[in-house]
This record gives structure tokens, sequence and C-alpha cells, in this order.
């Protein structure tokens, strides 16, 4: 099981009580989807955003400013591989981790989610 708790990989003994919740945007078209991810990490204590589409996704960004983005790869207009390259781009926005949702196995799809620098 993963630990999905903000704090899961703070010091030991170190008090996380001031630090409060982290923030992570769900980027996914499928209503299912964001639905049970935001459950499980807002009862972990993750502040949620959700965005329904990679163009709402670069439109919250800059507003929510997570800390971490779930991204669903394969969506309708920008898919994920599209809105994580123009998060990269943008000095802003380069350093928030992203971790790519997707059911796509095939090698090609892999190494395109790990080169995002053009």
């Amino acid at each position: 099981m993963v630990n999905v708790s903000p704090t899961a990989n703070s010091a030991a003994g170190e008090d996380n009580a001031d630090q409060g919740a982290g923030r992570v945007l769900i980027v996914d078209d499928n209503p299912t989807n964001l639905g049970v991810l935001s459950d499980v990490l807002a009862r972990a204590g993750w502040e949620v955003a959700i965005a329904k589409s990679g163009q709402k996704a670069l439109e919250r960004v800059p507003l929510f400013q997570p800390e971490l983005i779930l991204l669903d790869v394969m969506m309708p207009g920008i898919d994920g591989f599209e809105t994580c390259a123009r998060l990269k781009e943008d000095p802003t926005t380069r350093d928030i981790p992203v971790i790519f949702m997707t059911a796509l196995a095939d090698v090609d799809s892999k190494v395109k989610g790990l080169d995002w620098e053009r």
C-alpha cells in the first residue's frame, strides 16, 4: 500500500502540524477517476483541485499553485503529454512534479512521458 499522506516523507520525529496539507491538482476527463482520487487524497489531508482538461489545468495551475499534479495522458483537446510539455516550458511551473496516469503500456508512450524537454 502506498502512503498518500502529505507528510509521509518527513523526518522521523519531526512535527508537521504547522505545515498544513499539500496541494494536488488532478487532471482527468473521467468523472469516476476524479471522484475516487479526490476522495482518497482529501481524506489523507491533501487540498485537492480538479481540472477536466489540459487547457483547464493550464489555467488552474497559476491560481492554485499545486505541489503535485496527477495528469491523465489520454484526454480530448490538449492531451497529457502536451499539457506537461507546456508546464515544463514555463519557468514558474517547470519544477512542479507531474505523475502521469495512463493505461498506455507501449515503449514509445513511456519514453514520450519521460522526455518532456523539446
